[in-house]
């Protein structure tokens, strides 16, 4: 059964606490304080069960000015409330800066209830209620019901039930898909159970025996129990006030304004670009990296504004902007908040969190507008700007944790991207399709430049290329994009190399003949040849363009390296090797000694030419012998 949040709102000693009473049954000052008192201090919570069987739950807030941190914690997250005005009384300051903060927190329905009618005098009551129809007129709630009640003889309480029950057939319930976050707003421990924390439930769902993670300090808990209201349950979902019995490190301080979210889902961050809103009739200004209060969910959290396109922001104006706070906080893009000033205390206004882990911006107009567009672009949009931030390979469930989104909402944008051909699906991993072939251009370009300096070279060996262009992906990730940038760009992969499709390795012109005085000196020294080095040098070649001469003409099979300083030229290396295996074939194996006989060299040229035939995969050890390896 879908599940509602209710929050009452509206100047203290209005009568919110008394309503929720009448409504539920249940009081919910339950500090001695603020049953000594008469006043809510903290928010209190109460079940709800209206006449069609619909349930909700009641958050009933402090009205004094001095807990607006309190009520806004209580109100975060609800989807419909109560405005309370005492008829004794009329509208009345913390009325309308609880109005304010209503429509900052983007609440969209409600219903206004005129508490206390039985104290007031009849004649007034119509008064008190233009007055507040002029008050709420250009608010969420200008058509709004009202409800007269006196919660004292029950006037009007089953009929204020039966205008809610009406009003939440109309109100979308939230979705219970996406990942699971809770800010808590209450922490404590029961004899015998433990530590329990209670919170709304703002997406996903958790079961009894889940393991979650306690966010900023990201430590692991498991759920040992649930319930709603009292009742046990196992699972909880979106929408739902819940009571979570968790297991947790002796060490770990709970509080309000932490956040229990599935593990690795949510990322706490200290910078925040957001849509925000100054309060109009503010008799202030707020200058670039004025100290603010961030209240978001169940957190307070002190920090700065940094303002991009203006140097002070005024009352009325609107402004893409970001918060650097103090602490980190857990959010998703969407989030509503309220900022308030420290000192004098006063609410400035609030908005929208766009991009809730933000990255270092320039203090230029353009980041204003670079946030102004990424408010305004629809999914799509944004998982393909997500999928040209490095890294190149992007999974489902990563998309899904950084974009704050249902992962079924993640699949539905992936299906168009990639039919739009904006994406690109490498088995489990998804890729730009601009950001790739920008890679590509890339690594075209670095390898034609490589193979004009090396022209003799095979190309870039894989690894190398892969530090280079693919620095912290993994191995099955980089195969996956090279065989698309074989496919589509042009690379070819030979061996370990890597070059470009249009490229061959070739000799250049101008070592064509010192090459052909090498080789033909090698050839001369037969089965003794001297050492690479002298040969090279020999016929005028410096000792880096030897190396790559001698790496070309080993790769062609026009020469064999017999060690690291001695090569032989292919022909007398292969009269060799047919003396040797015709001596093998005839006697069954050969010793170093009977293959001296066969080869009269000296062991500094024997050894290391068997060897090599070793390496080449012509023969083997056997014993003390050399066998055929085929």
């Amino acid at each position: 059964m879908n599940h509602f949040v209710i929050g009452t709102a509206g100047h203290i000693d209005h009568g919110k606490t008394q309503l929720t009473r009448s409504l539920t049954g249940i009081h919910t000052d339950r500090l001695k304080e603020e049953r000594e008192r008469n006043i809510s201090i903290e928010p209190g919570f109460a079940p709800l069960t209206l006449p069609s069987g619909r349930q909700a739950s009641i958050v009933d807030v402090p009205g004094h000015e001095r807990f607006i941190r309190q009520m806004v914690a209580g109100v975060a997250g609800i989807d419909f409330v109560l405005l309370v005005v005492a008829a004794d009384d009329g509208v009345m300051p913390q009325t309308e800066e609880h109005l304010h903060i209503l429509h900052l927190l983007g609440i969209q329905d409600g219903l206004i209830v005129l508490t206390k009618v039985d104290r007031a005098d009849p004649d007034l009551i119509d008064l008190v209620e233009e007055d507040i129809r002029g008050t709420v007129k250009h608010t969420f709630l200008r058509n709004a019901p009202l409800v007269r009640v006196s919660s004292l003889t029950g006037e009007g309480i089953e009929s204020l039930k039966q205008k809610i029950d009406e009003r939440l057939m109309h109100i979308r319930p939230r979705q219970s898909g996406g990942f699971f976050r809770m800010p808590i707003d209450r922490a404590f421990t029961i004899k015998g159970a433990g530590t329990v924390v209670t919170g709304t439930v703002q997406s996903g769902s958790a079961e009894v025996g889940s393991l979650l993670e306690l966010l900023p300090s990201q430590q692991q808990v498991k759920v040992r129990q649930a319930e709603v209201h009292g009742q046990s349950v196992h699972r909880v979902t979106a929408g739902q006030r819940a009571a979570l019995n968790i297991k947790i490190g002796e060490k770990e301080t709970l509080r309000r304004g932490q956040v229990l979210a599935a593990p690795a889902a949510w990322k706490p961050s200290v910078l925040l670009d957001v849509r925000a809103t100054f309060l109009p009739d503010a008799g202030f200004l707020l200058k670039h990296r004025s100290l603010i209060k961030l209240l978001i969910g169940t957190a307070e959290v002190q920090g700065e504004i940094l303002l991009y396109d203006r140097k002070e922001w005024a009352p009325g104006e609107e402004v893409y902007a970001t918060l650097r706070l103090q602490e980190p906080v857990i959010a998703a893009r969407g989030d509503r908040f309220i900022l308030r000033r420290p000192t004098p205390a006063d609410t400035v206004g609030g908005g929208e969190v766009v991009l809730p882990a933000a990255s270092k911006r320039k203090i230029r107009p353009e980041s204003a507008r670079q946030i102004a567009r990424l408010w305004e672009a629809d999914l799509p949009t944004r998982i393909q700007d997500a999928l040209a931030e490095p890294p190149l390979w992007h999974n489902k469930e990563n998309l899904a944790r950084s974009l704050g989104e249902d992962p079924k909402n993640i699949d539905q944008a992936l299906e168009q991207l990639i039919l739009s051909g904006d994406a690109v699906q490498l088995e489990n991993g998804y890729s730009s399709r601009a950001a790739l072939d920008q890679k590509a251009e890339e690594i075209i370009k670095w390898l034609a430049d490589i193979h004009q300096r090396y022209p003799m070279r095979p190309g870039i060996p894989r690894q190398e290329w892969s530090a280079r262009f693919l620095s912290g992906t993994s191995a099955k990730e980089a195969q996956n994009l090279l065989q698309y940038w074989t496919r589509e760009s042009g690379l070819q992969v030979e061996g370990e190399y890597i070059r470009l499709a249009s490229f061959e390795p070739s000799l250049p012109q101008d070592l064509q003949t010192p090459a052909d005085v090498v080789l033909q000196r090698l050839l001369d020294d037969g089965f003794t040849p001297r050492e690479w080095e002298e040969a090279a040098s020999s016929a005028g070649l410096d000792s880096e363009t030897a190396e790559e001469l001698r790496q070309f003409l080993i790769r062609r099979q026009l020469l064999y390296p017999i060690t690291d300083a001695i090569a032989m030229h292919h022909q007398p290396f292969g009269q060799a090797v047919e003396l040797i295996t015709e001596q093998i074939r005839k006697l069954g194996g050969i010793t170093m000694q009977q293959a001296k006989e066969v080869l009269p060299l000296s062991r500094k040229y024997l050894v290391p030419l068997l060897e090599r035939m070793d390496q080449e995969g012509i023969t083997r050890r056997k014993g003390n012998q050399r066998v055929l390896a085929y």
